[in-house]
């Protein structure tokens, strides 16, 4: 058609690219295909803009996931075009169509190498082998992801990144640009609009599947990744603290637990590593990321006022510039009106609830998220997983387990009157119960050590859940039985040995073994440096204290410097001072030996012989309790404030029984469902039993596979008793739990069967459709109310799988994935789940005034702490503690 008729012109191409993106039953004829796409090819390459426009509009996002025959001739022309709408500056130009188009060919060129397709500077059939799609795709992204002016499409544009970078860690490409995009995504996450700040920290979470292969492209990324979190978080504070908008606090709050995600992902020794910043080299300090952590959280719990203090001060962005990393990279702001935030007074920090103690803590969301990452690290880095499931991530051990006074087997009253525990409350955020309980006839593998009978074990209940700790007080190795003295005999007290060691033997055979097992024993820095097993040149101290650094390099006074190694003098403290001082010293020491020596014959200079005193044993249920809490220094004045008794009573018991059934991590359920090609209805849907070897791929790397008779963590409402099945899918990390109810491992067998399966199912808010038919998937196949999020997975020709989002208008954006996005299999279940946890947290912040799981958990501690809080004089206090409950001799004697 000729100009005059334009407007015809467009909704001809308007048409013809809605006919062709919708999937057909019947793949299009060779002729027809051949005339569409020199139509394509003419239109992409016009020199109207608008036609470009009207093209890019309505072919995205499902051209390329169709799997048209030879679409992928039109790769250049789409890339050019998506490029030249991207650096138009007319803001109605289909900016995010775009974006989503460029998005859905990432994952192509590792496919195909080398691809055959049209050229882009000619209008004529000119077909070219192009290696360089890759490279031409990713500058236009990255140019999106720092100039785009459009909000949505600059989250695509941020998401495509990610996907890209997942895509060459898989392959292990080691490009030269995922520097580029690394140093775009972590500049994104000071963004001012913080929708597409999240969206950058949902991309960098993305990557934590990958630490290993970005140890491998380099491997200081992993801990400049933490560097930049923590520098952006120091960034953000001053001004979040201070907002009213909900938004600044909840990007603050993602940057923490994303921190946590990343702290908790790398080995200890790596976050104990001296970190080299210019600032902290020219005011001496040697700080690791781990100590800069502790600096952060503690900034954000009690306030961004103390960055006047350089102790408290952690870095900076302009400390971390490097030639990798440029921390104040131009981004262009978006030139599109920001949504309207609504101040949420629930939130604010000025209100604050009035508390029986009164302690300077704020309760806003922003301290309570870092007090909960803080109780995580110390209790759960370096050893998540432990020794069993994943799933378990807290002590299942109560007060009532290895009692002699408590015969319930659960918690009861009858702990009241048990006169070996006592309920405290720490700080007014944590419950620590303490229980004396009689030890183990067998002590943990290694050197035989004598000890007392009973075992102190402290049950802590905190924000990041409970925890059990069973302390013994050991005095030393196993001595010899009475009468036989050996060189232990002068150095340490004599106890009674064990039973199963009275066995006689002569003195000399026992010291002879005492030394063999000494003189074998390793020497080494790792191994405890006893008396007799040091040489004369030796330095006791000096070994003891190389131990304890080695041992325990939380204990080092500076990081990586041992403990045996001197601080340098101080300036003032000259050679010839130090000489002098030196020389004093020996002479006194000189003078010293000569007046022994003179006077060791002289009666008057001997001491009397002193018998040793016979072991008591104590008669208190609570004596070795009480010894713990001195020790720990929980009975002095100073503690006097921050640690008091709990109110003993059935109401304490049921909140103690209500908080340890409540979840300590994030908890989401979502469901997936599997539809063969021709199924349209919901009871074939829902009768399937079984899927494709592609499928069950997938589902196998959604998560490990429980067994839910025995799984003990979150079930997302599925039962034990296997009428939901025998078997789900189930992912974790130490603050994420995820249920998969998979509609092909629940039971099929009966109407009631597919109707519980459907109550399950359709009760998700988000679901993952796996659809094998040739049709596109529709909404209300599976009837519900819920479902607010459909995640829709299409398997293509190419070994590819095409994603289609749909979702209700209200609910915000969310990656990694988006809708019309082309992945592989490698990195595809990742993906989808990182999706499906991202979407939920979407839905879940709709929800009026919703707390997340640690601010519900704080919010119930300080309702115990305050309700049953024993507010006593220390004379009471120490009473209690002395005794938890009154002496009942008869009792005492039944159990013992």
């Amino acid at each position: 058609l000729p100009e005059k008729y334009k407007q015809g012109k467009l909704h001809a191409y308007k048409l013809i690219c809605k006919i062709m993106k919708r999937r057909q039953d019947v793949s299009p004829n060779r002729d027809f295909l051949t005339h569409f796409y020199n139509i394509m090819h003419c239109g992409l390459l016009h020199t109207d803009q608008d036609i470009v426009n009207t093209i890019i509009k309505h072919c995205s996002p499902q051209f390329f996931a169709l799997g048209l025959p030879g679409a992928t001739l039109l790769i250049m022309d789409f890339i050019v075009a998506a490029g030249r709408v991207a650096s138009s500056s007319s803001l109605n130009a289909p900016r995010v169509e775009a974006q989503v188009l460029l998005g859905s060919i990432v994952c192509f060129p590792n496919l195909y190498q080398e691809l055959p397709a049209l050229h882009p500077s000619n209008s004529d059939i000119v077909m070219s082998h192009f290696t360089d799609v890759k490279e031409l795709t990713i500058k236009t992204v990255l140019n999106s992801a720092r100039e785009e002016p459009s909000g949505p499409a600059r989250c695509v544009a941020l998401c495509s990144l990610g996907i890209w970078m997942c895509e060459e860690f898989v392959n292990q490409t080691n490009h030269p640009q995922i520097k580029e995009a690394l140093n775009v995504i972590c500049v994104s996450l000071k963004f001012p609009n913080k929708v597409v700040a999240q969206v950058a920290c949902s991309v960098l979470n993305v990557l934590l599947n990958y630490v290993q292969q970005l140890q491998i492209y380099h491997s200081d990324y992993p801990l400049k990744i933490i560097e930049i979190l923590l520098a952006t978080v120091t960034y953000l504070l001053p001004s979040a603290e201070t907002s009213s908008y909900e938004q600044d606090k909840r990007l603050v709050v993602s940057l923490l637990l994303s921190l946590l995600d990343w702290m908790m992902a790398l080995p200890l020794p790596l976050l104990l590593k001296p970190l080299h910043h210019a600032e902290s080299e020219s005011d001496g300090r040697e700080n690791s990321v781990l100590n800069c952590a502790y600096k952060v959280l503690h900034d954000c719990v009690y306030g961004s006022q103390h960055y006047s203090n350089p102790k408290y001060f952690p870095m900076s962005l302009s400390d971390l510039a490097s030639e990798d990393y440029d921390p104040f990279m131009q981004l262009e702001c978006l030139k599109e009106p920001e949504p309207l935030h609504s101040p949420d007074s629930e939130r604010s920090t000025k209100l604050q609830p009035v508390t029986e103690v009164k302690i300077p803590k704020q309760q806003g969301l922003i301290p309570v998220a870092a007090r909960t990452v803080i109780t995580h690290l110390v209790n759960h880095l370096g050893h998540y997983p432990m020794s069993g499931d994943p799933a378990m991530l807290t002590s299942q051990i109560c007060e009532n387990h290895d009692n002699p006074y408590c015969e319930s087997s659960d918690l009861s009253p009858q702990l009241f009157h048990s006169p070996n525990l006592q309920f405290f409350a720490l700080n007014n955020t944590t419950l620590v119960s303490c229980l004396q309980i009689q030890s183990e006839e067998k002590l943990p593998p290694g050197e035989d050590l004598s000890s007392a009978r009973s075992t102190v074990r402290v049950i802590m209940r905190d924000l990041s859940g409970k925890y059990s700790w069973d302390s013994s007080i050991l005095y030393g190795p196993v001595l010899p039985c009475e009468g036989q003295m050996t060189q232990w005999s002068s150095v340490l007290a004599t106890f009674s040995p064990p039973s199963n060691q009275e066995v006689e033997y002569p003195s000399t055979q026992r010291e002879s073994e005492d030394f063999s097992s000494l003189s074998s024993r390793r020497r080494g820095r790792e191994s405890l440096p006893l008396w007799d097993s040091l040489s004369d040149e030796q330095d006791a101290l000096d070994c003891l204290l190389q131990y304890l650094g080695a041992t325990g390099p939380e204990c080092l006074q500076r990081a990586g410097v041992p403990l045996n190694v001197p601080s340098p003098p101080p300036a003032c403290f000259s050679e010839k001072l130090e000489n002098e001082v030196s020389n004093a010293i020996l002479k006194q020491s000189a003078e010293e030996r000569e007046f022994v020596e003179r006077h060791s014959g002289n009666l008057h200079m001997r001491a009397m012989p002193q018998d040793q005193p016979v072991n008591q044993k104590p008669q208190s249920a609570f004596y070795y309790s009480r010894l713990l809490l001195s020790i720990l220094g929980m009975n002095s004045w100073e503690k006097r404030r921050n640690f008091h008794l709990l109110k003993k009573n059935e109401k304490l018991l049921r909140e103690l029984k209500n908080l340890d059934s409540r979840q300590c991590r994030e908890t989401h359920k979502i469901a997936v469902f599997y539809v063969a090609d021709g199924q349209e209805d919901k009871h074939s849907i829902l009768s399937n039993t079984g899927g494709s070897q592609d499928y069950e791929d997938f589902v196998a790397g959604l998560g490990w596979e429980v067994n839910l008779a025995n799984h003990c963590g979150f079930l997302g409402g599925l039962q034990r008793n296997k009428s939901t099945g025998f078997s789900t899918p189930y992912f974790a990390t130490s603050i994420v739990e995820v249920m998969f109810h998979v509609s092909t491992r629940m039971l099929s067998d009966s109407d009631d069967c597919l109707t519980k399966k459907l109550r399950h199912l359709g009760n998700d808010e988000v679901h993952i459709v796996w659809s094998e038919h040739s049709r596109e998937y529709r909404r209300g196949i599976i009837p519900t109310e819920f479902g607010d999020v459909l995640l829709v997975i299409y398997p293509m020709k190419n070994h590819m799988f095409s994603i289609q989002i749909m979702k209700k208008p209200e609910v915000p954006f969310f990656g990694p994935l988006f809708d019309g996005a082309i992945v592989n299999g490698k990195i595809l279940p990742g993906l989808v789940r990182a999706t499906a946890i991202n979407a939920s947290r979407a839905l879940k912040s709709l929800i009026p005034l919703y707390q997340n799981f640690f601010e519900e958990r704080m919010r119930y501690l300080d309702s115990i702490t305050q309700q049953h809080l024993e507010p006593t004089t220390f004379e009471d206090y120490a009473a209690q503690v002395f005794c938890p409950v009154p002496h009942n001799p008869l009792q005492l004697n039944a159990h013992h």
